[in-house]
């Protein structure tokens, strides 16, 4: 499990919704270096450096090795599920 945080204190968490740079978009892999949490279709990306990858909506990946304030948690993954998301 990742020990990556949002700049609130908040955990990272693959499938997370969220806001980067201005941009809409999910949170697809969390990565500590040596595993983490993978979305489908991500799990070709375990063993990568740290950090987490972002996907905006228009389905540009983002690698992000330090996070700061540009990124913002909209909502968890349980909750857009919960919704119909």
């Amino acid at each position: 499990m990742s020990a990556s945080h949002y700049f609130n204190g908040s955990e990272v968490h693959a499938g997370d919704r969220v806001r980067y740079k201005g941009e809409s978009g999910n949170i697809v892999f969390v990565s500590d270096g040596d595993g983490g949490e993978f979305l489908s279709g991500y799990v070709d990306y375990q063993g990568c450096d740290a950090g987490i990858m972002f996907c905006d909506d228009a389905g540009e990946l983002t690698f992000v090795s330090e996070l700061n304030e540009n990124l913002e948690l909209l909502r968890r993954k349980d909750q857009q599920s919960q919704l119909g998301w």
